[in-house]
C-alpha cells in the first residue's frame, strides 16, 4: 500500500483554537430597511411613493400574513422596489426578490427554533419558490408580541449575547439580527460596537423603534442594517413624511 500523502499534524496544531471566520457577509441588505405590515400598508400607491422618494428595498412581514402574497405580487409587477419578505411561518412564504429565513436562536418552540418542525416547513416552502433566501440567526430581545409568538427568552446579559452571536457565526450564520422592537431597554451603542468587533465577518442587523438620529448612531457603532418596524409608521400622522426623514438622514 502506498504511503499516505496527507500532512501529519502535531497534537498542538490538531487541537489549535480555530479563529472566528473573517470573510465578510455579502451586503444583501441596505443601511436602512423599513419593515411594513401588509395588514396596515396594503396600498400600492404608498410603495410607489417610497420608490419615488429613492427607496430601493422594503421588508414586508408581520404576525398576519393574509394579504402578504397578493401585495408582494402586486408590488413586484407595479413598482421597481426590491421586495424582501420575512415569513412568520410556511403559510406566509411567497415569491419575492429575497426571502429571509430566520432561525429564532433564543426560542425553545418547535415552530421557531433552529431545526424545529416549523422552521423546517418554512425552509421547504422557501425552497419551492426558487427565490433567493438569506439565513439569519435571529435573537428576539424584547418582551413583545413576537417574543410571545416565538416563545423566546431575551438574552439580557451582554457577555452571554456576545458568546451566542460568536457561536452563531462559528457554526455558519453570516447574518445576525437583534430584534429590540418593543423593548424597555435599547441596544447600547457601546454593546453594538463590541458585537461588531466580536463577529467582524457577520452582517449585523438591528430592528428597533429608533428615530433617524439614533439609527445613524447605531450604524456608526458597527451595525450594518437598521430595520425600522412597522409600528412607527403606523403610529405616525404622516408615514411618508417619516419615511422621507429616515431616507434623507441615512440613505440620500
Amino acid at each position: 500500500m502506498a504511503p499516505s500523502s496527507a500532512p501529519v499534524l502535531s497534537r498542538s496544531a490538531a487541537f489549535a483554537r480555530p479563529a472566528v471566520p473573517t470573510v465578510r457577509a455579502a451586503p444583501q441588505l441596505p443601511r436602512l430597511l423599513p419593515l411594513l405590515d401588509p395588514e396596515h400598508f396594503g396600498d400600492v400607491a404608498f410603495y410607489r411613493a417610497l420608490a419615488a422618494m429613492g427607496y430601493r428595498q422594503v421588508l414586508l412581514g408581520g404576525t398576519g400574513s393574509t394579504h402578504l402574497p397578493a401585495l408582494v405580487a402586486a408590488l413586484r409587477r407595479q413598482t421597481a422596489l426590491q421586495i424582501v419578505v420575512y415569513p412568520c411561518g410556511p403559510e406566509a412564504v411567497c415569491a419575492a426578490d429575497l426571502i429571509l429565513l430566520p432561525d429564532i436562536m433564543n426560542s425553545s418552540a418547535a415552530h421557531a427554533r433552529p431545526f424545529g418542525s416549523g422552521a423546517v416547513r418554512t425552509a421547504m416552502a422557501v425552497a419551492r419558490t426558487g427565490c433567493p433566501w438569506l439565513p439569519v440567526a435571529h435573537f428576539i430581545q424584547a418582551d413583545s408580541t413576537a417574543c410571545d409568538y416565538y416563545d423566546a427568552e431575551p438574552v439580557h446579559d451582554a457577555q452571554a449575547l456576545l458568546r451566542q452571536c460568536t457561536y452563531a457565526r462559528m457554526v455558519g450564520y453570516r447574518h445576525i439580527a437583534l430584534d429590540y422592537e418593543g423593548a424597555a431597554a435599547r441596544l447600547p451603542c457601546a454593546l453594538a460596537r463590541r458585537l461588531a468587533q466580536a463577529v467582524p465577518s457577520a452582517w449585523l442587523t438591528v430592528s428597533d423603534e429608533v428615530c433617524p438620529a439614533r439609527a445613524q448612531a447605531l450604524l456608526a457603532s458597527g451595525v450594518d442594517t437598521v430595520v425600522v418596524p412597522s409600528d412607527l409608521f403606523e403610529q405616525a400622522a404622516d408615514p411618508l413624511a417619516l419615511a422621507h426623514a429616515y431616507f434623507v438622514r441615512l440613505l440620500a
